[in-house]
């Protein structure tokens, strides 16, 4: 266990430490967007492309991996549109807010899991992680997108979620990664070496903005949504995960990664849908900040109950 608290203590206090910048002023509030977008847009793709340039695939039941997780994501985002009709209403919630909660369930935060994965698993650990990116998030974007536009109150506004996950930086950076995997090319040294040095820059960098885009105030009104959403997240969530895994043949410290890809907290792109599309957006940002301030626990919890069982 204090292998594992060591592990996640370095990355949490790099949450905490992006919220207090960004609280205190100490980093002017016009620097916060130009850093997302060169994290987004450079260095995580960036650590993505070499984790896979560099990933034995020989050695990684991949097929399994990726399958168990499409699996496991289809179920989540089926269960959670299969339970309106029951949740909604015991919740005291409007379609708007629903939408907001469906986001704040099925969505994932890359970011968190990579620094999480590394620390426990190097090398393989991040490539489990950049496989669930290249995964899952194609439906993700595929169901929520729909749903939030049909539960939302701007009913005129138009995303296409095609466009949206064509455009994801993550998604070009795995699918990069993946083509010059199997195609044997060699990057040039100084190349290569230029991509490891900004992939480390993403981790922190990435944390910190984490950090910078927590909400801190929640909406009391709202308290009993947020902690279901919490539960519902970041235990319900790794545990659908796991058993699509599971099924599909995964074991051991494969499994352990999987599971971590469900237990963290969703990612504030959402927000971005939710404001555009008439979603709860306020809502949408307390569930992420609750959740994240809540993984802390949850996810050592998570990481021994599936180590156990694979």
């Amino acid at each position: 266990m204090s292998i594992l608290l060591n592990s996640l203590l370095p990355v949490f206090l790099l949450i905490l430490l992006g919220a207090a910048l960004r609280t205190t002023r100490f980093v002017p509030e016009e620097s916060w967007p130009g850093m997302e977008r060169i994290a987004y847009y450079i260095f995580f793709p960036a650590l993505l492309i070499q984790t896979l340039y560099q990933a034995d695939f020989g050695e990684l039941a991949a097929t399994k991996v990726a399958a168990g997780l499409i699996a496991g994501i289809l179920s989540m985002l089926v269960a959670m549109i299969v339970v309106r009709p029951l949740l909604q209403p015991v919740l005291g919630i409007g379609s708007a807010s629903y939408s907001s909660l469906y986001q704040a369930t099925t969505r994932w935060n890359a970011f968190i899991i990579l620094a999480i994965a590394g620390e426990i698993a190097g090398a393989r650990g991040l490539t489990i992680v950049a496989i669930a990116i290249g995964t899952m998030i194609v439906p993700i974007n595929i169901f929520n997108i729909p749903v939030v536009a049909m539960l939302g109150d701007k009913h005129e506004t138009k995303v296409n979620p095609l466009r949206q996950i064509a455009g994801n930086p993550l998604i070009v950076g795995v699918a990069a990664g993946l083509a010059l995997n199997f195609s044997g090319l060699r990057l040039p040294v100084p190349l290569e070496v230029t991509m490891g040095l900004l992939g480390r820059i993403s981790l922190p960098l990435g944390l910190l903005l984490v950090g910078a885009g927590l909400k801190l105030r929640l909406p009391g009104q709202a308290i009993v949504t947020v902690a279901v959403g919490t539960v519902i997240k970041l235990l319900v969530m790794p545990a659908i995960l796991v058993l699509g895994a599971w099924l599909f043949g995964v074991r051991g410290e494969d499994l352990l990664i999987v599971a971590l890809c469900g237990a963290g907290p969703a990612a504030m792109n959402g927000f971005l849908v939710a404001r555009e599309l008439g979603g709860d957006a306020p809502l949408f940002a307390a569930m992420v900040t609750a959740q994240t301030l809540a993984a802390f626990v949850t996810i050592p919890l998570v990481i021994l109950v599936a180590g156990w069982l694979g």
